[in-house]
């Protein structure tokens, strides 16, 4: 992983493998997305992207607008990687929901288009013995950042037209996809990695108002 993020992870206890078993039925949940610009992490790799699946449930998602809370620990790992000329924050958002089933639950919308790029997929938090956490996420860097590979005619083809990557501009540079399911420690901050950018989820009992997105 990454210089920068090791140093804020650590500072916010990075999740291993000791899971916590539920003790509440309301979940506030902050994601922290951000894409990676160090190019030597690629070990030398091609990273291009021939296919990318449809992302499930995504027109029927919910979308948070709330951002992070000031007193959200996932705040100081945002802070940190905004000032760091290696990161881009591509989103940053919170929400409350219940601790369901995965097939009870609704995905969580998150999209956004800045200067480091473009994001576009789901997020599910559900209950099945432990907490779990699906992710489903398009991200497609910015023209202006450097790539050896572009999108091939399948891949344009699969995406829809209200695809993030579907105008010519964004065909320039491959879209990647990081689909990945796993438990999560509760009141610990989870990473989810892939070469191009990363994902910082905290799930934490919640005993406040209920505001959004269930």
């Amino acid at each position: 992983m990454r210089r920068i993020a090791l140093i804020a992870l650590s500072a916010l206890g990075l999740a291993a493998q000791a899971w916590a078993a539920p003790s509440s039925r309301l979940y506030e949940v902050d994601v922290l997305v951000f894409a990676n610009h160090l190019h030597k992490l690629n070990g030398g790799e091609h990273w291009t992207q021939e296919k990318t699946t449809p992302i499930a449930g995504f027109k029927k998602a919910l979308s948070p607008s709330h951002g992070l809370p000031a007193n959200s620990q996932l705040a100081l790992a945002q802070s940190l990687l905004a000032n760091h000329p290696s990161y881009t924050i591509l989103a940053a958002r919170s929400w409350v929901q219940n601790a369901v089933t995965l097939s009870k639950t609704k995905p969580v919308r998150i999209m956004s288009h800045r200067d480091g790029g473009r994001l576009k997929g789901v997020i599910r938090v559900f209950q099945w013995r432990l907490m779990h956490v699906a992710l489903d996420l398009h991200y497609t860097p910015s023209g202006g950042t450097s790539s050896s590979s572009t999108l091939s005619d399948a891949t344009s083809s699969s995406l829809s037209p209200s695809s993030l990557s579907s105008s010519p501009a964004a065909n320039s540079v491959p879209t990647y996809q990081m689909i990945e399911s796993r438990p999560v420690a509760l009141r610990r901050t989870n990473y989810f990695d892939h070469p191009k950018f990363g994902v910082l989820v905290r799930v934490v009992p919640y005993k406040g108002p209920l505001t959004a997105p269930h």
